[in-house]
C-alpha cells in the first residue's frame, strides 16, 4: 500500500487526522503503531477539536521530527535544520490547501465542493509528506 492509501485506511479505522498520518509512516521510522497513535492522539482537530493547527500537518510534523534522527538533545544546526524541512513543508500545505488551521479548512470543505474534506487531507498530506521527505534526501 501507499502512504496515501496507509493514511486513507487508518482514518477509515477511526483514527484522527494526526495519527492516520503518523501511523502510515511508522514502520520505516522505528516507531510502534500503539506509541504512534498515543502519541499523536490529542493533535486531532486542530489540537484536540481546538480546531486550530491541521491534525494532518501536525502528523506531517512528527514524521519530520522522527525521520530527522537528530542527537538527543539536537544541536543547534540540527534543530535549525528540522524547523527549516517543517516550515517548507508547512507553507507547500498552506499553498496546497488555503489555510493550515483546521477551522478555515472545515469551512472551505463546508462551502465549497472542490475544497478538501478531512478525508482528502490526510491522504494528500501523506502522498505529498512522502514525496517531500524522498526530495530531502536527494
Amino acid at each position: 500500500m501507499t502512504k496515501r492509501e496507509q493514511a486513507i485506511h487508518y482514518h477509515e479505522q477511526g483514527y484522527n487526522c494526526a495519527q492516520s498520518v503518523l501511523l502510515a509512516f511508522c514502520d520505516e521510522l522505528g516507531l510502534s503503531p500503539e506509541a504512534a497513535a498515543q502519541l499523536s492522539l490529542p493533535f486531532g482537530s486542530g489540537m484536540s477539536g481546538l480546531r486550530d493547527t491541521c491534525g494532518a500537518l501536525t502528523g506531517a510534523f512528527m514524521v519530520i521530527g522522527l525521520a530527522a534522527k537528530s542527537a538527543t538533545p539536537p544541536s543547534p544546526a540540527e534543530k535549525a535544520a528540522v524547523y527549516q524541512k517543517a516550515k517548507a513543508f508547512a507553507q507547500q500545505f498552506q499553498t496546497a490547501n488555503g489555510s493550515m488551521a483546521c477551522r478555515d479548512l472545515l469551512a472551505m470543505a463546508a462551502q465549497s465542493k472542490t475544497a478538501k474534506d478531512c478525508p482528502a487531507l490526510v491522504a494528500d498530506t501523506a502522498e505529498q509528506l512522502e514525496a517531500f521527505l524522498q526530495a530531502c534526501e536527494e
